[in-house]
């Protein structure tokens, strides 16, 4: 099943900049081959249900590498069976409607 979800993974215990940590994300998502969208309070993935779920696992497992005594993800996730969805399509619909 093709998923757009919106994750916030965040280290617990890891220090009060969390940037490097973040970008050790980015970094996982990069190289999973998924199209994604940094934004101010997360990042937006675009794949199959699987693909996206394991990449969420491999950030946990990076932070933890990093010395994060905790992890916690907030996921939200949006699955469409009458229409394909992209992250594009989301956002260019809402945008059209603006101006």
């Amino acid at each position: 099943m093709h998923v757009v979800a919106d994750v916030n993974v965040t280290p617990i215990g890891a220090g009060a900049s969390l940037s490097s940590h973040i970008a050790a994300c980015e970094e996982v998502i990069e190289e999973a081959g998924l199209k994604y969208r940094l934004h101010a309070h997360g990042t937006n993935i675009e794949g199959s249900w699987e693909e996206v779920m394991r990449v969420i696992q491999r950030c946990h497992d990076v932070l933890h590498e990093r010395g994060a005594p905790r992890v916690d993800s907030a996921i939200r996730i949006a699955t469409a069976t009458d229409k394909d969805q992209s992250l594009e399509g989301r956002i260019d619909k809402v945008e059209r409607k603006i101006g």
